[in-house]
């Protein structure tokens, strides 16, 4: 059984649903079709994999059950930028051709796992985000590193990426680009007023603290999550969980930057 799931704000989405509906119909392929995550969490049977018909937030939005059910998902693009998905709507016939053969391989991307003064843990795929609540003036984070202290930085805000979300807000701030195959935390000060503190790459097993002095928020994937009060702790660790993606040929990393980026 193979999921679908459109983001039906995305100008196409409901028309390619339906063209991939008919060539999987044609093909003999079961489907079910779903509106959202939580429709995909309570589903009963397994699938074998999820498509995603909408652009990189599209898929952003289904990393949290697929990873906890174990679902690989395949990305089709009709977003902006599109760097986790996998294919272009012209492509459908050769993924469905691939799917039916078994002719792809399973790439498995890190996540993190976030929680504040010891609470329940949200899990991400791209990255973490701590900021302040006001448009103006700037906040104070204090960061640490496996107990040790990077320093206390003025900034609007603190970004902890894996692999996968440093091409995304952290590369805009200014943040290395880690090679998808590698397994770290990307550390990077959104606007810092401090030049002692500047983005950091700690190991995959890394514990990252963002202590904040000051009330903020929490941004989890792009998705606002929570409040922070002075004085509370946003812990930042490896998760136990995996992102799966179907792929039909390797990723390069820095063609994707080039060519969706330029």
């Amino acid at each position: 059984m193979i999921g679908i799931v459109i983001n039906p704000t995305k100008p196409g989405a409901p028309a390619l649903r339906d063209q991939l509906l008919e060539a999987m119909a044609a093909r003999g392929m079961e489907t079910a079709e779903f509106s959202g995550a939580a429709e995909v969490a309570d589903y009963g049977a397994p699938l074998s994999c999820l498509i995603v018909v909408g652009g990189d937030g599209s898929i952003l939005r289904f990393v949290e059950v697929a990873s906890k059910k174990d679902i690989p998902l395949l990305g089709i693009n009709v977003g902006r930028i599109g760097f986790l998905a996998e294919i272009s709507g012209a492509q459908i016939e050769m993924a469905l051709s691939r799917l039916q053969n078994g002719s792809y391989t399973l790439e498995s991307r890190m996540m993190l796992a976030c929680s504040v003064n010891g609470g329940a843990p949200w899990h991400c795929l791209n990255d973490i985000v701590v900021f302040k609540r006001s448009f103006s003036g700037v906040t104070q984070i204090r960061v640490a590193v496996d107990g040790q202290s990077l320093g206390s930085v003025f900034c609007d805000g603190m970004i902890a990426a894996t692999p996968t979300g440093s091409t995304a807000y952290s590369l805009s701030a200014g943040g290395p680009v880690l090679m998808p195959s590698m397994d770290a935390i990307a550390i990077t000060p959104v606007c810092s007023h401090t030049l002692h503190v500047l983005p950091t790459v700690a190991g995959a097993d890394s514990v990252v603290e963002f202590r904040l002095e000051a009330e903020g928020m929490v941004s989890v994937d792009g998705m606002r999550v929570g409040n922070v009060a002075a004085g509370d702790t946003v812990r930042v660790a490896r998760s136990a969980r995996r992102t799966r993606f179907i792929r039909f040929s390797d990723v390069d990393v820095f063609r994707l930057i080039l060519a969706k980026l330029n």
